[in-house]
């Protein structure tokens, strides 16, 4: 797939997104799903595969996880920039992978726990100075605001949202935020739509992208601070680690995408497993496509867990 043909279909993404209520839920749920990837990559996973929990490049699946791509399986495309390029590479989710090593079958990715893991929720509130709720669901749209409330209401202004209309856009994002979370945390967040359909109509091709990158952003820093603190609070406990938990580990040289010298993994099978050569970005284990119109400046981004 060439950069223009990526561009294409991500506009056609959109225009599907924005003639369907429906279909903002379920780009809601991608976003939160598969937070260690930009928002343009997340237009292409909702696409491609809207059910996806875990993305990673074939090399990254079959070095860390031994784990190999099913053949036919369609690798899903996204964009990142390389020596001031934009090149298109593609992900699996793991759904699309098996076991190459019979002793390795399962992959463990991070969960978040309810009975030990929601005080981690309401600490990270009490650190940014507020007082928790009980409710789970409070406290989600409590980070939401904490995490997010600067950079939404920089795009209502942007937006140039109506006084009158301000304050119903920004519940409407934070809610957004909220209900793209809500699946990580094991909770249905309730959203009604119907209420949001006024704002929502705030949001055209271009504003789609910078609405999305807020949510995104902000559905990333929430589940890396958790998954942080939630790992730490393991290894207190004296937790061993396995390689499962690799998934999750915060690492630079875990976080790769490669693309070959002779064109892209797209596809899937056993007969693609033998590669040399590869050459990799993202060296720093930062958020792909971190670059462009659309992108954070890498400068900016945080290492991320695989997830």
């Amino acid at each position: 797939m060439r950069t223009n043909d990526f561009y294409t279909l991500i506009e056609l993404v959109k225009r599907e997104v924005l003639d369907s209520e429906r279909e903002y839920l379920k780009l809601l749920k991608v976003i939160g799903n598969n937070q260690r990837y930009d928002f343009l990559s997340q237009l292409s996973i909702y696409d491609r595969n809207p059910k996806a929990v875990a993305c990673a490049s074939f090399d990254m699946w079959r070095d860390r996880f031994h784990r190999t791509v099913m053949r036919g399986e369609k690798g899903i495309p996204i964009l990142y920039e390389s020596e001031g390029k934009q090149k298109i590479a593609y992900v699996f989710d793991i759904s699309q992978t098996v076991s190459i090593d019979r002793n390795v079958n399962e992959v463990e990715l991070w969960s978040f726990d309810k009975e030990k893991d929601t005080d981690t929720l309401k600490e990270m509130i009490r650190l940014e100075g507020y007082t928790p709720h009980d409710s789970l669901l409070e406290n989600i749209y409590f980070l939401s605001r904490i995490y997010a409330d600067q950079d939404i209401y920089e795009l209502v202004n942007n937006l140039r949202v109506p006084a009158e209309d301000r304050n119903a856009f920004v519940h409407f994002m934070r809610e957004s935020i909220s209900y793209a979370l809500s699946d990580r945390f094991h909770v249905e967040y309730p959203i009604d739509i119907e209420k949001g359909k006024e704002n929502f109509l705030y949001l055209d091709s271009v504003s789609l992208m910078f609405a999305g990158n807020c949510i995104s952003n902000a559905c990333n820093r929430i589940l890396e601070a958790t998954i942080e603190r939630t790992k730490k609070l393991s290894l207190s406990h004296g937790l061993t680690k396995n390689r499962s938990e690799e998934y999750n580990k915060s690492n630079p040289e875990e976080v790769r995408l490669e693309t070959e010298r002779n064109g892209e993994a797209e596809q899937g099978g056993m007969g693609d497993a033998v590669r040399s050569n590869d050459e990799r970005d993202d060296d720093r284990g930062e958020r792909v496509f971190s670059d462009g119109e659309y992108g954070r400046n890498s400068e900016d981004n945080q290492e991320e867990n695989f997830r």
